[in-house]
Order: structure tokens, then sequence, then C-alpha cells
């Protein structure tokens, strides 16, 4: 039986400190480790892919008139302004993540294997799976390259017309307004699909996406354990519905413009 000088704590006494490592150390351990490295990949990815799929289905109000993209923009914005911010911050994180991790652990792969194969015979892998680094950092700057030219408005402009100026004046993509003093995100986007060299780039960039995302959708099932012999077919053909859909998706809309379907009020 213990005394009363024992090692026996008294259950009013102060808190044992903590024996294990903090959650500092554990996070930094499951980055640091291939196996963590590659769930955290996989999650990141589902987080990236959602954003691609509602992203689409929110610009896909073009189709619907002015109105309605402007406004839905404009609920973005204004209506849950703090809660967009968090949401920015957070696909920001994992964006960087997503691809870091990618990164690494393709430099380990080839690390481990300075010397190349003489023959190379891959059973499994495809074209995707054998480029999923190259177009990931394709889609990356093409990302970049989006911001800087909706969001920010660095790359382009476009010609308005003034009716106190009686002719057309060259403004930011970002003054644009409609009726209701309300960011006109619908001339924004016909403006930004009206130039041939930017459409080209976002046609290529979508072609990049879906090759990306043809062997990422399935990739993550596999790297979270949910994939095996039964449920392979369906898992790959879910891939390439969502693979295809942002495909048609995002091209509609830059053709949309490019064909006339969808114009300017300006004009």
């Amino acid at each position: 039986m213990a005394s009363a000088t024992g090692t026996v704590r008294h259950p009013k006494g102060p808190a044992e400190p903590p024996t294990g490592p903090d959650a500092g150390a554990f996070l930094r351990a499951v980055l640091d480790s291939s196996v963590g490295a590659k769930v955290v990949v996989g999650l990141t990815a589902v987080g990236l892919v959602l954003f691609v799929i509602f992203h689409m289905i929110g610009n896909l109000k073009l189709f619907q008139g002015p109105d309605a993209i402007n406004g839905y923009a404009y609920f973005l914005k204004h209506e849950i302004g703090a809660f967009l911010w968090l949401a920015r911050a957070g696909l920001l994180l994992i964006f960087v993540l997503h691809i870091a991790l990618a990164v690494r652990l393709k430099l380990r792969a080839v690390a481990a294997r300075p010397v190349p194969y003489v023959v190379m015979h891959s059973a499994q892998a495809g074209i995707a799976s054998r480029t999923m680094i190259w177009t990931g950092i394709v889609v990356g700057r093409f990302t970049l390259f989006h911001l800087a030219h909706y969001t920010f408005g660095w790359v382009n402009g476009t010609e308005v017309y003034d009716p106190e100026a009686g002719r057309y004046v060259w403004t930011n993509y970002l003054e644009l307004k409609d009726a209701n003093g309300r960011h006109n995100v619908y001339e924004m986007i016909v403006a930004g699909f009206s130039n041939g060299y930017i459409v080209a780039v976002y046609l290529v960039a979508q072609l990049f996406l879906f090759v990306h995302l043809r062997h990422g959708i399935p990739s993550v099932f596999q790297t979270l354990g949910l994939k095996n012999a039964r449920f392979r077919g369906p898992i790959d053909i879910l891939g390439l519905i969502l693979a295809l859909l942002v495909l048609v998706g995002n091209c509609a809309i830059v053709l949309a413009v490019q064909f006339g379907w969808v114009q300017s009020q300006y004009r």
C-alpha cells in the first residue's frame, strides 16, 4: 500500500505535466514522414477539388445574365465578407501545403533512386500519373495568373462607354460597375475572354487541369485507403466524370464569349 509520502497524486493536487510530444512536434513529425505527407496531400486535394467545382458552378451564373452573376459576386463580397476572407486564407494554406508537400515527395522519390531504370515498364501508371507533378505545377502557375487577371486586375483592362465624355474610355476590370453600383463581374468576364491570347492560356490550362484531376481524384481515394479492387472501377469513373465536368464547364464560359453567345452590354 502506498504511504502518505509515496508517489500517489492527491486528486485535488496540481495536474501532472504532459510527458508526450506537444502538438507542434507531432505535426512536424507527420509532415516530415512520407506517409503523413501523402495523407495531407490527399486531404488538401479534397479541399481544392471542392473549391474548383463550386468556383465553376458560381461562374456558370454568367449564362443567367448580368444580374445573376453580379448579385452572386456581391453576396460573396459583402454579405459574407468576413467568412470569405477566412475561406480564402484557408484555401491559400491548403494550396501551399498541397504543392509544397507534393514537390517534396517527388524530390524524395527521385533522390531515393538517382540512377533511372534502364528499361521502364509501367503496368498501371499512365501518362496522367507519371506527369502529376508537372501538370500540378502548370495548374499552380495558372492559378497565380488567374488571380492577377481577375482578382487583382493586373493583366488587362477594357474599354467602356462614358456617356459624359461621349466616347469609349479604358478602365480596369475592378472599376466596372453595373446599374446598381455593384462590381460588374459579367462585363469583366466578357472583356477578359475577348482577348484571344488570354483565351488560349485559359483553354490550355483547362486541359492540364483535366489531366491532373483525372488521375488526382482517384488517387485521393487510394491515399486515404478507400480504394480497393471492388470500388476501383466506380472510383476511376467518378474521377473521369468530375474532371470532364470541370473541363466542359470552364471551357464553356470561355468559348461562350469568343463565339458571341455571351456579349457585352456596352456595345
